[in-house]
């Protein structure tokens, strides 16, 4: 979730030329997905930690079960020859910026629709894009807006143990949106105001589920995954394991 600036990023470039699609099988279509916002009738939300005004309920979008289960197998297929091939099969116990640990990240070039066409990509990768091309277009129906320009994908594998530390993502880097692809394991991610900590809210993100988070929401409050095995969320405990998620941001 953190963008960082990394000495291993790399871009594989494959001599493959792009492919046809008619064998993808399982992709989703946009509209049909159930949407829930930032409200108190949100089943992934516990709001019972903010009592604050929340911030306005598109500022967070869950979309659960958005990718179907072939695509999850396929997109966790990749990431890991992705990141086995980008930074080995070692965990990174500390982040440069002390936020992350036992993680390992990279961003894909390759992997950005807007690059993809013109670069040879296995038939792997290459439905890989199809996907995250979704997702990106599922945002920007939501928000209609103008179009939006996105930065490279960015791949964070959190190990078992992991956590990610409360921080606001580099301002400077990208623009008012993160949206999460969410791979492999559930997670709960704590939202807290900057400016008054003890007022905070928590959600469930389960394997499968996009979620976008925007505006208020992006610069208003810190974001935390914390290595809690005991977490409780509206009575349901959330057991966190290896997590992959794929990272998409705007640029500023």
């Amino acid at each position: 979730m953190k963008m960082a600036v990394l000495r291993h990023l790399h871009t594989a470039r494959c001599r493959v030329l792009w492919p046809s699609f008619r064998h993808l099988r399982g992709l989703r279509t946009i509209s049909t997905a159930t949407q829930y916002t930032l409200d108190p009738s949100n089943p992934y939300l516990d709001l019972a930690t903010h009592s604050a005004p929340l911030p306005p309920s598109d500022a967070l979008i869950i979309i659960p079960n958005f990718l179907s289960e072939s695509e999850h197998s396929h997109l966790i297929s990749e990431c890991d020859r992705k990141i086995k091939r980008l930074c080995g099969r070692k965990y990174l116990e500390g982040h440069f910026d002390k936020v992350i640990s036992t993680y390992r990240e990279c961003s894909v070039s390759a992997w950005n629709g807007s690059n993809a066409t013109r670069q040879g990509l296995s038939p792997g990768e290459a439905e890989a894009v199809v996907i995250l091309d979704r997702a990106k277009r599922t945002v920007q129906e939501l928000r209609d807006a103008k179009p939006i320009r996105w930065l490279d994908p960015h791949i964070l594998d959190l190990g078992n143990g992991g956590e990610i530390r409360a921080h606001v993502d580099n301002l400077e880097a990208s623009g008012s949106i993160i949206v999460g692809v969410s791979l492999q394991s559930p997670a709960a991610i704590v939202f807290r105001k900057s400016d008054d900590p003890s007022q905070y809210f928590t959600a469930l993100v389960e394997a499968r589920s996009l979620y976008i988070q925007s505006d208020e929401l992006r610069y208003g409050y810190t974001h935390e995954i914390p290595n809690n095995p005991q977490l409780l969320l509206n009575n349901k405990h959330i057991v966190k394991d290896r997590r992959i998620s794929i990272m998409l941001r705007d640029e500023k």
